[in-house]
Formats: structure tokens, C-alpha cells, sequence
């Protein structure tokens, strides 16, 4: 018994792996658990079973999964990290899907009159968190007509086809096309 003990009093004052998963184990699993259930959901749809077997399969992978992420690739809270709003996530969902229908027929457009104007475009962002960029960069992506090359830190390089100007300010109006403005409302800031 007072091995046992000394075992957990070593654990506790760890900071590595074992010190990670005590932590994830008393705080995140209680927070986790609506991830753990969206998940699971997921797990089932994919697998095309609702039985109780497979939703208490879903349920020990998704649990699996988010702890393995959490503490061997994230090695921190990804809670606080890929914070957002889920209403406005949902807004900004939709509006994705209206701007992806909007950009592939303006891109017909300019595709059947012959009005490509290829060229990279270097777009700046006011987003500092890494995780919003790479959304803004993958909703940039997601339009038709413009691909998100790379991003260094703040900026954004994108091949456009319809480059009617080099200028990275009305360039970046037209290209984020209020995307970073809704991931800024999404965005939560941490306190």
C-alpha cells in the first residue's frame, strides 16, 4: 500500500508524460466530454452501426484519441488552444458554404469569357493565432479561385485568378472576403 502511495506522490510531482496524463485525467475528462460525444457520433456514422457495441466503441476511441492527442502531440490543453464560439462557428460555417457558391461561379465566369488574371498575392492578417490563421487560410483555399500557398506567421501567400491588383490591402478585402473579421468575432480570447 505505501508503494503504491509513493508511486502516486512521484506521478503527481512529474511534469512529463505521467504528470500530463493525471492532469488530463482529473480536469479534461470532465471538460471533453461534449468533444467525446460529438466524436463518437462521428465514429458511429462512419462505421454505419448504432449498436451499443459501437457507440461503446466510439466511445472508448474517441476517449483514447483525444487523451493520446492532448498529452502526446498537443502537450497541452487543445480546449483553450482551438477555442471558438460554436454559434459563430456556425455562422461562419455558413457563410463559408454561401461565399464557396458565390466564388465558383464568379470563377466560371472569368474561366468561360477568358478574364484569368493569374498571380500570387501576398495578404496580410490581423489573426495572431496560428490556429485561426490556418482556417482563414483553408476557408481561402475552400473558394474557388484562390489557393492559400503558405503562410509565414501573419502573412498569407495565395495565388488568385482574378489579380486585378498587387496592392496587399485591397487585395486582402478581397481575397479574406470577411472571413477574418467572422474568425475574430469566433475567436475565444483566453482571460
Amino acid at each position: 500500500m505505501w508503494h503504491f502511495v509513493s508511486m502516486r506522490a512521484e506521478c503527481e510531482k512529474t511534469s512529463g508524460v505521467l504528470g500530463r496524463l493525471r492532469v488530463f485525467g482529473k480536469v479534461q475528462i470532465r471538460a471533453s466530454v461534449g468533444f467525446i460525444c460529438l466524436l463518437t457520433v462521428v465514429w458511429c456514422v462512419l462505421q454505419e452501426s448504432y449498436s451499443w457495441q459501437n457507440v461503446l466503441l466510439g466511445l472508448a476511441v474517441a476517449a483514447f484519441t483525444l487523451t493520446f492527442t492532448n498529452v502526446f502531440v498537443l502537450k497541452g490543453d487543445y480546449s483553450k488552444r482551438y477555442a471558438i464560439r460554436p454559434l459563430m462557428l456556425l455562422w461562419y460555417l455558413l457563410v463559408l458554404v454561401w461565399k464557396i457558391y458565390d466564388a465558383g461561379f464568379h470563377a466560371m465566369a472569368k474561366i468561360l469569357t477568358g478574364g484569368v488574371n493569374v498571380n500570387v498575392v501576398e495578404v496580410q492578417t490581423k489573426l495572431d493565432n496560428p490556429f485561426y490563421i490556418a482556417l482563414l487560410g483553408n476557408s481561402i483555399t475552400l473558394t474557388p479561385g484562390t489557393v492559400t500557398m503558405e503562410t509565414d506567421g501573419q502573412r498569407l501567400k495565395v495565388i488568385w485568378i482574378d489579380a486585378h491588383t498587387r496592392d496587399p490591402e485591397i487585395a486582402g478585402k478581397e481575397i479574406k472576403g470577411g472571413f477574418e473579421n467572422l474568425l475574430e468575432k469566433a475567436a475565444v480570447r483566453e482571460t
